[in-house]
C-alpha cells in the first residue's frame, strides 16, 4: 500500500514534520482551522507508529471526556480514511489504538493526573512520544516537567512532546518557556504568509534530547478552507480585531488587563425598547455568591477578604427570534457587605421568588419557566428557591442546577458577541454593567478575576443552556 503523506498533510507542516524535524519539542500554535489538530495530532501519530517499531504514543488531553470527544475519534477517523482499519485494534474502553503487526499502541490520557501518564508502561517498546492537544490546559509548568521526564527513545531515533494549542492567553507558561523571545508575534509578516516558524537545535530542558521548534500558523496556511473562510476572516478583522489577530493570525491573545475589550456603552439599549423586542426564549440565571463561576467554591483570603458570599445575584435573559443576539433584560442584586442587619437565606430566596413572579409576568413567560442556579450549592439554596416558588404559585418554573463551562470560553464567546453588537444588555442591568466595565485579567493570567463578578456569573448561567442555539456559537470554538 502506497501512501502519500504530502496528500494527507497538504501545505505548511512539512519542516515541522516527524522525519524532517527531531526537536525534543515542539509547539504548534496558531488560529482556528489551521489543520494542525488534524496533521499533527491525527495523521502524523498513525505514521510514527507505522515507521517506528520502538514507538509508543499518548494523546492528552485535559480530562478522559476530552479526549474521547477529540483525540480519539480524530485519529480513528485518519486511520479509516487511508484505509488502514484491518491493520489496526481499535478500543473505546479503555481508549486505546493497538497496530496488530508488533502490538504498539497509541493511548488516551488525561494531563489532570500526571502520574497516570508517568507510570504507563509499554509491552512492545518504549513512550516516545506525547501529544497535547490545546497545550493551554496543562497549567502547571512542574506537572509538564514530570510528564517530560518520562519520554524517552533508547534507539537513538529521538522522544519528542509535541504541543497544539491557540494562542489566547500569553501570560501562560508556555508562552514564558518557550516562545517568549524566540518567535514573537509579527503582524505584517502574518498577514502576508502562511506560517512562521522556528528552530534551535540547542534548546533542551535537562533531557538527554534536544531541540525546539516552534511553528504559528495563520487560517492561509488551510489550502482546503471554506470558500467563505476569507470573508468570514475579513468581517472579523473590521468588527474585532483583537480577537482576529488571535483565531485568524495565530497571534497571542490576553494581553491587555481588561477582561472585555469590545464592551461600550453603545451596547446599553432602554428597557422600553428591549420590551418590543420578539424573543425566541427568556431565561434565568442566580449565582449564590460563593463560588468562581465554574462550581468552585472561592476562599476569603487575607488580601481579598471579601470574596465568600458577597454577593447573590439575578439575571433573566432573552434570546432573539433570529437567535442572533442575547439581550440581558433585568437583574436581581443583593450584597451583605455594609448591611447592618444582613438578610438570611430565606428571605434572599423569598424576593428572588417575588421577582420572579414579576418577571414572569412583564415578559409574558407563560411556558416553562428555565431557572439555573450555581451548581455550587453547598446550603441547599436551590431547594429553598423551589420551596418558595410552590408559596407564591410560580407553578411554570424549573429550577437546575448551573452548567459548568470554562469561564474562558464564556469570556471569548462574550467578548464576540460584543464585538459583532449582539450583546445587549437594558439600562436594568446596572450591576451587570458596572461588572463588566471593571472585569480584569487575574494575576496568575486566568482572563477574570474571581471576585466581583456575581451578576455575571448568574447573567452567564442564564443563556449557557442557549448556546446551541445562537447562531454565532455555531462557528465558535471553546478554549
Amino acid at each position: 500500500m502506497n501512501i502519500s503523506v504530502q496528500q494527507c498533510i497538504g501545505k505548511g507542516y512539512n519542516d515541522g514534520w516527524w522525519t524532517n524535524c527531531d526537536a525534543r519539542y515542539r509547539i504548534f500554535e496558531g488560529g482556528r482551522s489551521t489543520k494542525k489538530s488534524v496533521n499533527m495530532a491525527g495523521f502524523e501519530p498513525i505514521f510514527k507508529i507505522l515507521c517506528d517499531s520502538n514507538r509508543n504514543i499518548i494523546m492528552c488531553r485535559k480530562d478522559d471526556t476530552n479526549n474521547s470527544t477529540s483525540t480519539y475519534p480524530n485519529i480513528v477517523g485518519n486511520i479509516n480514511s487511508l484505509g488502514l482499519t484491518p491493520y489496526f485494534t481499535i478500543r473505546k474502553s479503555p481508549a486505546e489504538i493497538v497496530y496488530k503487526a508488533t502490538g504498539q499502541k497509541i493511548i488516551f490520557k488525561g494531563c489532570n493526573n500526571p502520574t497516570a501518564i508517568t507510570s504507563t508502561k509499554f509491552a512492545v517498546g518504549e513512550l516516545t512520544d506525547i501529544y497535547f492537544e490545546e497545550a493551554s490546559e496543562l497549567e502547571s509548568y512542574d506537572d509538564f516537567r514530570q510528564i517530560d521526564g518520562s519520554v524517552r527513545n533508547s534507539t537513538g531515533k529521538g522522544s519528542q512532546i509535541t504541543m497544539l494549542m491557540n494562542g489566547w492567553d500569553k501570560k501562560s507558561w508556555i508562552y514564558e518557556i518557550f516562545w517568549k523571545g524566540r518567535l514573537e508575534d509579527d503582524y505584517e509578516y502574518l498577514e502576508t504568509h502562511d506560517y512562521a516558524d522556528y528552530y534551535d537545535p540547542n534548546f533542551s530542558l535537562g533531557q538527554d534530547s534536544k531541540g525546539l521548534y516552534l511553528h504559528k500558523s495563520t487560517f492561509r496556511i488551510n489550502e482546503f478552507r471554506s470558500p467563505y473562510k476569507d470573508e468570514s476572516m475579513a468581517e472579523l478583522k473590521e468588527k474585532a480585531f483583537e480577537i482576529y489577530k488571535v483565531e485568524g493570525l495565530g497571534m497571542w491573545g490576553n494581553s491587555s488587563d481588561a477582561t472585555y475589550l469590545y464592551f461600550n456603552d453603545s451596547l446599553i439599549i432602554p428597557h422600553h425598547v428591549a420590551m418590543q423586542m420578539q424573543f425566541a426564549c427568556i431565561t434565568a440565571g442566580v449565582d449564590i455568591g460563593s463560588g468562581n463561576g465554574e462550581g468552585k467554591i472561592v476562599k476569603n483570603t487575607k488580601d481579598k477578604p471579601n470574596r465568600y458570599r458577597s454577593a447573590m445575584t439575578m439575571s433573566i435573559t432573552g434570546l432573539t427570534a433570529d437567535y442572533s443576539r442575547l439581550v440581558p433584560l433585568n437583574e436581581y442584586f443583593y450584597s451583605p457587605l455594609n448591611e447592618v442587619v444582613k438578610k438570611g437565606s430565606p428571605e434572599i430566596a423569598d424576593e428572588m421568588v417575588l421577582t420572579l413572579c414579576k418577571w414572569r409576568d412583564m415578559y409574558k413567560i407563560f411556558g416553562t419557566f428555565a431557572i439555573y442556579v450555581e451548581s455550587a450549592d453547598p446550603g441547599g439554596f436551590r431547594t429553598l428557591l423551589e420551596a418558595k416558588a410552590k408559596e407564591h404559585n410560580l407553578h411554570n418554573a424549573r429550577f437546575m442546577a448551573s452548567t459548568k463551562n470554562k469561564i474562558q470560553s464564556r469570556v471569548d464567546f462574550e467578548n464576540l458577541l460584543m464585538a459583532f453588537g449582539e450583546f445587549t444588555p437594558t439600562d436594568q442591568c446596572p450591576n451587570l454593567i458596572r461588572e463588566i466595565k471593571n472585569a480584569r485579567a487575574a494575576e496568575d493570567g486566568r482572563c477574570r478575576e474571581d471576585t466581583d463578578d456575581h451578576t455575571i456569573n448568574a447573567n452567564e448561567y442564564s443563556w449557557i443552556p442557549l448556546l446551541p442555539k445562537i447562531k454565532r456559537y455555531k462557528d465558535f470554538k471553546e478554549h
